[in-house]
């Protein structure tokens, strides 16, 4: 299989035939990726398969149909590391669940604390989304603990308020074409997220090690 891939992408045919190959092995690569990070997920027991199923996933995003073996790639990145991909995704989970208490709490009020409390839900939540999209790239870009890796997460946004409203741009195209055509989540609801937002996070991500560097 990885040979073939590598005939397949080494191979030039010109004209609109050759665009016609490259969209559906892209395509192709999109379900298949969506396809590991389900099973990768899986195969942690959902709690700690979830983390190590987003960084291996997002390490075959960024090469997509340059990558001869994107399942070996898949595999190897989900294995490397476990016990620290998911001790820097523990605080995930802690935010997700403080968030789905309180919009648990947003339905038992009424008036002003409910809309305060709808607003302030609003702003973490688009806080936290742009944060847990950087999340696999920072993990595979840095070997820092997770005091670091939290504190650079948490502020990455503000560093780049640009990229972090491209990002939303995608994640809000990805929920619109699910919402209109379901079956998009099953095909690619996760790898278009990752695929799409990868090359903005690592453009961003490359500015700031500039910055460092240079500093």
């Amino acid at each position: 299989m990885a040979e073939m891939r590598r005939r397949v992408s080494d191979a030039e045919v010109p004209g609109w035939a050759g665009g016609v190959m490259l969209g559906l092995r892209w395509v192709t690569l999109l379900v298949e990726l969506n396809l590991m990070v389900l099973l990768g997920t899986l195969a942690g027991g959902v709690v700690l398969g979830v983390g190590p199923a987003l960084r291996a996933g997002g390490a075959v995003a960024a090469s997509m149909t340059a990558e001869p073996a994107p399942w070996r790639t898949f595999w190897r990145t989900w294995r490397t590391g476990f016990g620290r991909t998911n001790l820097l995704f523990a605080p995930v989970w802690v935010v997700a669940v403080l968030l789905w208490f309180d919009g648990v709490a947003v339905t038992l009020l009424d008036g002003p604390p409910r809309a305060a409390l709808q607003v302030g839900l609003v702003l973490v939540g688009v806080w936290f989304a742009v944060v847990l999209v950087f999340w696999p790239r920072v993990t595979l870009r840095y070997d820092r603990g997770p005091g670091e890796t939290w504190r650079f997460l948490l502020l990455v946004p503000l560093l780049g308020p640009t990229t972090s409203l491209a990002v939303l741009v995608v994640l809000g195209a990805t929920a619109l074409a699910v919402w209109v055509l379901p079956v998009l989540a099953v095909l690619v609801g996760v790898s278009f997220p990752l695929w799409g937002t990868g090359r903005l996070v690592d453009d961003r991500l490359d500015r700031v090690d500039a910055q460092t560097a240079a500093a």
